[in-house]
């Protein structure tokens, strides 16, 4: 039996063309080989929902549950990876994404409401 899992459900709302045009314009990929931004914020939104606080944790959480990310683009990801992004990355970059994800969710409420 195939299913979508709630995250799966969930990272589908979220559109990648725009997000990747904001990383695009900050550079943020220029070095990455294999932990792409995408990956990572996928990663740190599974990580919050989950209530996960430690890198330890998310690293299990990601190895008991990679066949249910396969086709979210998420993978199980090794602690170093996580340490080695997280002081890489300035964390303005996180606060202008969640701006526009908030922006973007506010217009699409607002247009749905005032459809009605």
């Amino acid at each position: 039996m195939c299913y979508n899992s709630i995250y799966s459900q969930l990272f589908n709302f979220i559109p990648r063309y725009s997000f990747e045009k904001i990383v695009k314009k900050s550079g943020e990929d220029r070095y990455c080989k294999h932990f792409t931004a995408w990956k990572q914020f996928l990663t740190l939104l599974f990580a919050q929902i989950s209530g996960k606080d430690s890198l330890r944790e998310i690293e299990n959480a990601l190895l008991a549950r990679c066949k249910q990310f396969y086709h979210s683009s998420m993978e199980a990801v090794a602690k170093s990876t996580l340490e080695e992004t997280m002081n890489r990355l300035d964390p303005e970059i996180f606060e202008k994404k969640t701006e526009w994800l908030l922006q973007f969710y506010f217009a699409v409420i607002y247009y749905k409401y005032n459809m009605l």
